[in-house]
């Protein structure tokens, strides 16, 4: 077998006709007829019963096509390490961030290091945190910015510093009225969260059982830019970490102190076998809070 014919099976698989997979793989309708012929003879086997002109896969062609998504999957793994393998040719710096980082802390960090720097190339993604690990864990990225550390055996967490949840309420709403807020003030209110098991929903459902109460979403969103979005158009309040408002200009919201003992961190991750580079280590120590002024967030010692 080779590549080649793997990859004209699996086009007639999702195409469901040869016509459709030559149009797919723009080729001609005959090379594809032609080589799954070959193909067949070659396995000893039909992949395909012809009834009325169409094409029919055997059990044999499923079970052959469900497990060549793995196959394909890890040639697309080993073509971006021969991409990485190039491209470290040159300076490079891949970050992977989660969401309420990706949209706050890092556009003004990655804009400072890019204007010191310009002959740096920055390849940024703000992906689901199991992307984060995998992208870790295969060496495609340097290093991934979340406010929960992504655990995994392969990789190296490191708190780079703590922050506060917050509240988030419309300028006008009667909550501002309040010097801090606590989970029964929002009895009332339309309240806008998180799907209970993502980590920032994990994090707020304990901040309400500290407190002896229940954490339902009026609303759910996956991220806490998401949440401020809608708080600032007047939908309803929130809780997010306070760096989810780094660089954001939001004119219809402000925010009050949540009353918890808990605190989100912003968790540098790498591969163990994949030491920072020094590329990597500047810009974590020089260029990432650009932008931010501070804040209340505080530096966390390295673990």
């Amino acid at each position: 077998m080779n590549l080649r014919q793997l990859e004209v099976f699996q086009a007639v698989m999702y195409g469901g006709t040869t016509k459709n997979a030559a149009r797919l793989l723009r080729i001609s309708q005959p090379a594809v007829s032609n080589m799954i012929r070959q193909f067949e003879d070659q396995l000893g086997f039909k992949l395909f019963d012809r009834i009325s002109g169409r094409l029919h896969p055997t059990l044999e062609a499923k079970v052959l096509s469900t497990n060549l998504d793995r196959v394909f999957a890890s040639v697309d793994a080993l073509e971006n390490l021969v991409n990485d393998l190039r491209d470290s040719l040159v300076d490079t710096l891949k970050i992977l961030a989660s969401p309420s980082l990706g949209q706050s802390v890092l556009p003004p960090a990655i804009a400072a290091f890019v204007k010191a720097r310009p002959e740096v190339k920055i390849c940024f993604d703000t992906p689901p945190n199991e992307t984060i690990i995998t992208h870790l864990d295969s060496h495609q990225a340097d290093f991934g910015l979340t406010i929960t550390a992504v655990n995994h055996p392969a990789l190296e967490n490191r708190k780079l510093r703590e922050g506060r949840l917050v509240c988030v309420l419309p300028k006008d709403h009667p909550l501002t009225r309040k010097k801090f807020i606590q989970p029964k003030d929002f009895a009332n209110t339309t309240f806008i969260s998180y799907p209970r098991f993502s980590p920032i929903g994990i994090i707020v459902d304990d901040a309400f059982r500290e407190h002896g109460e229940v954490h339902h979403a009026d609303i759910e969103v996956r991220y806490c830019f998401s949440a401020c979005t809608l708080v600032n158009a007047g939908v309803g309040v929130a809780v997010v970490d306070e760096f989810a408002l780094f660089g954001s200009s939001m004119p219809n919201l402000v925010t009050r102190p949540f009353r918890t003992n808990h605190r989100v961190a912003v968790t540098l991750s790498y591969a163990k076998a994949n030491p920072l580079s020094r590329l990597a280590q500047l810009f974590i120590d020089d260029y990432l809070w650009q932008g931010t002024s501070g804040g209340s967030a505080s530096p966390a010692k390295h673990q």
